[in-house]
């Protein structure tokens, strides 16, 4: 088994593709939080504060309507402390782009038929899946955890009254463990679908688009899309309205559909021809 997680490595490390996107992904999140540093710390040092994180007293400050932000309150005190996930909004968008790996790494193998020598040098497949699947989301982790790291040292850096509570820790480890889960979904479905493209469109529409549909057009649908449930662990500030399940009951079914897609994926990869 470890000459078979080996060999996957060199695979993932010798492809540009591959760690292009793994490392687009993890820039993009630092990226967006650079940019939200600054206008946060640009927000604070102009007085003005999000009523949730205000510190001035009530009525000491004039009401200012901020866009998708509600009500922005100008401190007199000039305290704006900003926390962890104010400036991690980048982290829905480089989903996809961890999502189109999980695809990609299985995807591509049956796209230009390499998956034939690799099933031929190893006959138990059950090996090989399993080798990618450590592989990809190995990876996926360790960059998932020095982006975020990053992300703290440039509000650490760049904002006065940055903050990190525990709250904040929930939310980091929370990000690494979906975006390990939703990687192991993009393989499932690249292993069934075994088109890259056809995937990743897969992932995009459900994930964006019909989970989201689906929620505001069919009463009672939201405690059973998987994407929305679980992608409340990255958010320090989940989904009150009892419409979608807890961020841990969320995050253990998310958990349980990418099992589930994943071992459908493996079981097709045994029975069809590569």
């Amino acid at each position: 088994m470890i000459h078979v997680i080996r060999s996957e490595w060199i695979k993932f490390r010798s492809v540009r593709s591959t760690v292009l996107l793994v490392l687009a992904a993890g820039l993009l999140v630092v990226v967006v939080a650079f940019f939200a540093a600054r206008s946060e710390n640009h927000d604070a040092a102009s007085g003005f504060c999000r009523p949730d994180i205000a510190t001035a007293p009530a009525g000491s400050g004039s009401a200012i309507e901020g866009e998708g932000q509600g009500p922005s309150v100008q401190s007199s005190s000039g305290l704006c402390p900003i926390n962890f996930g104010d400036i991690t909004v980048g982290i829905p968008f480089a989903l996809f782009l961890f999502g189109a790996l999980g695809v990609q790494i299985i995807g591509q193998e049956y796209r230009f038929s390499t998956i034939r020598p690799t099933f031929t040098a190893v006959p138990r497949r059950g090996r090989v899946l399993a080798a990618k699947l450590l592989v990809v989301t190995a990876a996926c982790a360790v960059v998932a955890a020095v982006m975020l790291a990053l992300c703290a040292l440039l509000g650490t850096v760049m904002v006065h009254d940055f903050t990190f509570d525990g709250i904040d820790q929930r939310v980091a480890w929370g990000t690494v463990l979906f975006i390990v889960g939703w990687t192991a979904l993009g393989m499932g479905v690249g292993s069934i679908v075994r088109q890259p493209i056809a995937g990743m469109l897969i992932l995009l529409v459900e994930a964006f688009v019909l989970e989201n549909l689906l929620r505001h057009l069919v009463h009672g649908s939201g405690k059973w899309l998987p994407f929305v449930n679980g992608i409340q662990m990255t958010f320090r500030d989940p989904d009150h309205s009892g419409e979608l399940r807890s961020i841990t009951g969320g995050g253990v079914y998310f958990f349980v559909v990418a099992a589930v897609i994943w071992s459908v994926g493996a079981v097709l990869a045994h029975r069809r021809d590569a």
